[in-house]
């Protein structure tokens, strides 16, 4: 049976992942130059863009990559993370509600949100031994 961690790992991988297809996807289709000009454009704009990079730094972050650690230390403890992650959730949400397909983002947001707050309650609430044996995982 795989642990909280374990799962809590699997969903952030799996999280990253749709972070970035969603950031290349609104690229490819081209839906942020069709927009309006207005702040709304600006956002849209740029959003795509900071979803593939903020994709790519939470895949880093849970691959274990040395660069990640050195520069990005709040994504090594369970505080940082679940912060993060419900960062991205409200940017998964924004984005994709502008879009045709805002069903997704709502799920892809939850996914994201309920990461967040399961990593927010182990911080504050968690098992001192399970925890300890994770932050030696993490670096």
């Amino acid at each position: 049976m795989a642990t909280t961690i374990e799962l809590l790992k699997w969903s952030n991988l799996i999280s990253s992942i749709m972070l970035i297809l969603i950031g290349v996807t609104q690229i490819i289709s081209l839906s942020i130059l069709f927009s309006s000009f207005s702040f709304t454009f600006f956002m849209s704009f740029f959003l795509p863009f900071f979803l593939i990079l903020f994709g790519i730094m939470l895949f880093a972050s849970g691959q274990k990559m040395e660069f990640m650690d050195n520069n990005f230390r709040f994504l090594s403890s369970l505080l940082g993370r679940g912060l993060f992650n419900i960062y991205l959730a409200s940017l998964a949400v924004y984005q994709l509600a502008n879009a045709a397909s805002d069903i997704i983002g709502f799920i892809i947001g939850a996914m994201l949100f309920c990461t967040g707050g399961f990593y927010l309650i182990l911080h504050f609430c968690g098992n001192k031994e399970e925890l300890t044996s994770y932050k030696q995982q993490l670096g």
